[in-house]
């Protein structure tokens, strides 16, 4: 710097506040012996005194020893009173989830206990998984986390770290509003979640987070193009970083949002790549989703003795690090996959209590799905009635708030030709396909990587 900094700056400073290339000019400068400045923060405390040797020739240097030792001193503080705070996050959350919504957030807003860094992730966290099992839950959870990461303290944490911070919360936000379909809100929180983060350290790792989750909100959007181009930028990072999961991730994204384009056989390729970057070890559940995904993909591309023997040899994994919602998932691709290998019994079987469990969920749309899985076994068999009678229990499920106009069409088309027994293979799959389309977009398809 080739003029002091002002006195707000170098108060931010002393207070960790600034981003990691602002603390670099500044040390950079306070380095250059500038006594002024350094006393400037002696005489605010930011600065010890000690750290000043004594004498003429001295004074115009730093002890850097003693710089050093006051700055572990403080680093091994501010971790201690960060594994208290980890320490406490759970029972605080056990806390706070037993109370209805009106109550969480009076505690969030009052409640001191609440305000700390470590339970403010660890909220997040919860919201992100309720994300894949219910997304009301995932948006109440998020604005609480939002909520609380706005009322954090500065002085105690530090502006840049906690606009990091903020702007992830916001980012979450975003996502869980994205799978519940509140899509107005959403672009309104990823706008948020940038601002933020411009305000924040710099982490690259931090931003690639987040450059993740809105690469699947473009896809949601169908702005394909822009989300590849999010995670050309996540690859970018990744590399620079060395972070060989962060590629992992985002090879995966890439994967997926590939796939929902409508290109299953590019799908594999970028799914089998990320797979093979990722440590299932450290994230077992993000290697479950993808695997998951990588079966899907490889029966529709046709390829359904490999996605039967992938789907055998991850069956375990589903049974170790799966919800409800994962392990319903997990049957329905096993229906899908049997009536591609033409075991039709088995496939019945398991898609009637799959659609069942569907309806009972109030998820129309995937429901309206397995329907439609059900009317190829009956149509491929010339079980005309059980056709018409499939078409009919469907129609109650446009009542379901995920169904919207378009998706209703492309039933009502089904249950006409049902009606005049005009249904074939072909428009089974001409219905389903464009329901899937529709889904995609809604960003209902599959439970998406994290």
């Amino acid at each position: 710097m080739d003029r002091h900094p002002d006195l707000s700056l170098l108060s931010q400073f002393g207070r960790g506040g600034l981003s990691r290339g602002r603390n670099r000019e500044i040390v950079r400068h306070l380095l250059a012996r500038c006594q002024s400045c350094c006393r400037t923060l002696a005489a605010r405390s930011l600065l010890p005194l000690h750290v000043w040797g004594g004498g003429a020739r001295s004074a115009s240097r730093l002890d850097y020893g003693a710089a050093f030792d006051q700055a572990w001193r403080e680093t091994e503080r501010r971790q201690a009173a960060l594994n208290v705070e980890k320490s406490e996050a759970p029972e605080l959350l056990r806390e706070l989830l037993a109370q209805p919504l009106e109550h969480r957030r009076t505690l969030i807003a009052n409640s001191p206990r609440y305000r700390t860094w470590a339970f403010c992730e660890l909220l997040l966290d919860a919201a992100r998984e309720w994300g894949f099992q219910e997304p009301v839950q995932a948006v109440d959870l998020s604005q609480l986390g939002v909520e609380l990461a706005m009322r954090l303290a500065a002085a105690h944490y530090g502006e840049a770290r906690l606009n990091d911070l903020r702007a992830r919360a916001w980012a979450g936000l975003g996502n869980a509003q994205r799978i519940h379909s509140e899509f107005r809100d959403a672009e309104e929180a990823f706008a948020k979640a940038e601002r933020l983060l411009k305000k924040g350290t710099g982490d690259p790792l931090e931003k690639a987070q987040i450059l993740l989750l809105k690469s699947s909100w473009r896809g949601t959007q169908q702005r394909f193009r822009d989300a590849f181009r999010l995670l050309d930028r996540v690859m970018a990072i990744g590399r620079k970083c060395g972070d060989v999961q962060l590629c992992g991730k985002a090879l995966i994204m890439r994967g997926f949002l590939v796939g929902a384009a409508n290109d299953p056989e590019a799908a594999v390729r970028h799914l089998a790549e990320g797979i093979r970057k990722l440590d299932p070890i450290s994230d077992p559940r993000l290697f479950m989703v993808a695997q998951h995904n990588l079966v899907l993909f490889l029966t529709e591309s046709g390829r359904y003795e490999e996605a039967q023997g992938l789907l055998e040899s991850a069956r375990p994994l589903y049974h170790q690090v799966a919800d409800q919602m994962g392990l319903l998932r997990l049957r329905w691709l096993e229906g899908k996959i049997a009536i591609s290998l033409g075991r039709f019994p088995a496939a019945e079987e398991t898609l009637r209590s799959v659609r069942k469990e569907l309806i009972e969920r109030d998820l129309g749309l995937d429901a309206a799905l397995v329907t439609l899985d059900l009317a190829h076994i009956y149509a491929h068999q010339g079980r005309n009635a059980e056709v018409q009678r499939l078409a009919e229990e469907v129609i109650p499920l446009f009542q379901s708030r995920d169904i919207h106009r378009e998706a209703i069409a492309a039933l009502l088309v089904f249950h006409k030709a049902a009606e005049l027994e005009r249904v074939t293979l072909g428009l089974i799959r001409q219905v389903s396909n464009y329901l899937q389309e529709t889904r995609t977009a809604r960003g209902l398809r599959s439970r998406e990587p994290r």
